[in-house]
């Protein structure tokens, strides 16, 4: 709309185009929400990512030194994100006796999730000398994903009431040896729209010949469900000990992912890209409109 209304108001106003190949590199996350009642730290650590990008973007000039127009762009990359946090459970067994056994269970955990991520994004450009602006919606899908679920610390304390003894990390009563680690199947959101923000520099050669460096930031304004919810239970588990024969309970370590709802992507890092640009000078070459028939009326008067 600035470009289309500038051109009405200045029919000679000068235009560009710009071709851009470039590449993002640097952090992201995902913020996760969990669901109520949720009594563990869960919390979003920082991954890599990097990202080709590709764009055209047409600029038109609304003064001397700025410019301003549309800015179509097609990437993909590969990175990775990290979820981690502590949980204490608390339960209560039996053993083949009948003897109460009061647990708490003391956990640290760290989930990575690597995935590829596909883009594409509109976003409104603004050049003012050589310094640039953009800002827009930026859709961003994952594919190809896989996820390592990795319990870095584990402390499992059976507690006897009935002869106030303490039996911390010890085969007859549960032990986690750590680290444990497996492959977790888990669904990320498909979709996920986003508020994109770039500012940066540019250095022009030869006057059509365009380095630019760009500072970025993708935030998560809304996401597709990530996966099917999962039952609310205790991250680790010790089953009762049922046999004198063979004594030694069972410890199982659930998905992280039950605790929750959702969870919205961010990026940030920095962006470095080469452009080339074909100024256009609209009508230059026929400043006169061609409705214009000033010049043809009453020409044979001068005869």
């Amino acid at each position: 709309m600035v470009c289309l209304l500038s051109i009405v108001l200045n029919p000679i106003m000068a235009q560009t185009s710009v071709l851009s190949v470039g590449v993002r590199g640097g952090g992201q996350m995902w913020l996760p929400s969990t669901v109520t009642g949720v009594t563990a730290d869960v919390r979003s650590g920082i991954g890599y990512t990097g990202a080709l990008d590709l764009r055209y973007t047409f600029y038109c000039d609304v003064s001397n030194t700025a410019s301003m127009g549309l800015a179509v762009g097609a990437g993909a990359g590969y990175g990775s994100t990290v979820l981690q946090g502590t949980n204490v459970d608390a339960f209560s067994n039996t053993d083949y006796l009948g003897n109460q056994l009061d647990y708490t269970a003391t956990t640290a955990f760290q989930q990575t999730d690597r995935f590829a991520k596909a883009e594409a994004s509109l976003l409104l450009a603004m050049r003012f000398g050589g310094v640039t602006l953009n800002i827009g919606p930026r859709f961003m899908m994952p594919f190809a994903d896989s996820h390592l679920l990795k319990v870095t610390q584990s402390t499992i304390d059976a507690y006897f009431p009935q002869y106030n003894v303490h039996v911390v990390n010890e085969q007859a009563t549960g032990v986690l040896p750590t680290p444990l680690m497996r492959q977790e199947k888990v669904s990320l959101p498909k979709y996920n729209l986003l508020l994109a923000a770039e500012i940066g520099y540019e250095w022009t050669f030869d006057k059509q010949h365009i380095i630019g460096l760009q500072a970025y930031m993708d935030f998560g304004v809304w996401s597709s469900n990530s996966s099917t919810a999962l039952p609310l239970t205790q991250f680790v588990s010790v089953s009762p000990i049922m046999d004198a024969t063979n004594p030694t309970p069972t410890v199982t370590v659930a998905s992280p992912e039950m605790y929750l709802k959702g969870r919205r992507y961010l990026d940030f890092g920095v962006r470095l890209y080469y452009a080339f640009s074909t100024d256009t000078q609209h009508r230059k070459d026929n400043p006169t409109p061609s409705h214009d028939t000033r010049h043809h009326h009453n020409r044979y008067l001068w005869h």
